[in-house]
């Protein structure tokens, strides 16, 4: 058995992945690392029994995994991880609510505009305050509270314009502003000065966002979110607070694990959507509506090294079963179809950290 790995960009093999390698040699299991730029990449791909590429959020992820992946999971018949049914509207909040609309499921109520004439029509009659949101991004960097239809037709003909970066949308009450550092914008200054000096790249991460506009209804009073992860029949929660005065939850790093305060309808809908959609592995943040009903957010494949995974799962009978677990090793489990892979109990490794190495 042979399982392939690829870097992530520029030549990064993040602790990430260096997770799946320690639970594979734990295992017994071959494994060897790939870059798809390597001359002998393609007649590498018919060898193995699983590809893996963990694609992240910025662009030199998103263009590679989409290039590739479709063509190595249908066209060379080897499996990958994540499939195109897990991850094709990965980072993509307006492909996932069509889609998860269409079942039924229940989501955030949502406008989506394509054209700027009804956008602006929409604007001048909805009801506020109103989210806006870039439909790509993470830890609430591209969402703010519209509260008027001033802010409401700004954002929009900005976005039927110049359109707007992930992480810059032009209002005050954007964490950009909201958790300024004049330190790590500084420093990020003079790495970038020290870069251009020494003749390096200088990566852009995000390609600009326009020609949409997503608005979601806002759900007042939600002091936190549940974050639900389903991998095959494995079942996680746990609770994220919002931010002192403010709405978002996510990114936050407020959070409890006490399972008695997760709410069981979280843990039903989860499973049956990934049941219904045969997602690998997803992530689900859901909050309430104004009747205490549950209201999907969005959804992730992928998501950093949350405490959640350090005390126990439930079953789809919603049995708890304490221990130790990775995301890595039950991905790895239901990928491969190795139901008796032996867990590695890893400590905690933070989703940012990255070891530098020679492709």
């Amino acid at each position: 058995m042979l399982v392939g790995i690829h870097y992530n960009p520029y030549g990064i093999f993040s602790e990430f992945l260096v997770k799946f390698e320690q639970i594979l040699d734990f295992n017994e299991i071959d494994h060897i690392r790939m870059e798809a730029s390597q001359a002998d990449f393609w007649d590498i791909i018919p060898k193995l029994d699983l590809f893996i590429y963990h694609w992240g959020h910025n662009d030199a992820y998103k263009e590679r995994a989409e290039t590739i992946l479709p063509i190595i999971e249908k066209h060379y018949g080897i499996p990958v991880l994540p499939n195109q049914a897990t991850c094709w509207h990965y980072d993509d909040k307006i492909k996932q609510y069509y889609l998860l609309k269409k079942y039924g499921f229940p989501l955030v109520e949502s406008d989506v505009f394509w054209e700027k004439k009804p956008a602006l029509e929409w604007a001048k009659n909805a009801i506020y305050p109103q989210i806006f949101k870039l439909k790509r991004g993470a830890g609430s960097n591209s969402v703010i509270k519209v509260n008027k239809d001033t802010m409401a037709i700004k954002l929009i003909n900005k976005m039927f314009g110049s359109g707007m970066q992930i992480g810059k949308i032009p209002s005050y009450n954007s964490l950009r502003y909201k958790d300024y550092s004049f330190y790590r914008s500084s420093k990020r200054f003079l790495i970038n000065i020290c870069k251009r000096l020494l003749g390096r790249e200088i990566h852009s991460f995000w390609q600009v966002q326009k020609n949409y506009a997503y608005f979601q209804k806002f759900y007042p009073d939600n002091k936190w979110d549940t974050r639900v992860t389903v991998i095959g029949d494995k079942i996680y929660a746990f609770r994220r607070f919002v931010r002192e005065n403010d709405f978002r939850a996510s990114g936050s790093d407020k959070w409890s694990l006490d399972r008695d305060k997760i709410d069981r309808k979280f843990l039903e809908l989860s499973l049956k959507i990934s049941d219904t959609m045969e997602f690998q592995v997803m992530a689900y943040d859901w909050i309430y509506d104004e009747n205490m009903d549950p209201r999907l957010i969005e959804i992730s494949y992928t998501y950093g090294d949350y405490p959640e995974f350090s005390n126990g799962y439930w079953d789809r009978e919603f049995n708890w079963h304490p221990g130790k677990y990775s995301t890595q090793y039950f991905e790895l489990m239901y990928a491969l179809k190795k139901y008796d892979l032996k867990n590695l109990e890893l400590n905690p490794i933070g989703h940012y950290a990255q070891v530098k190495v020679k492709v």
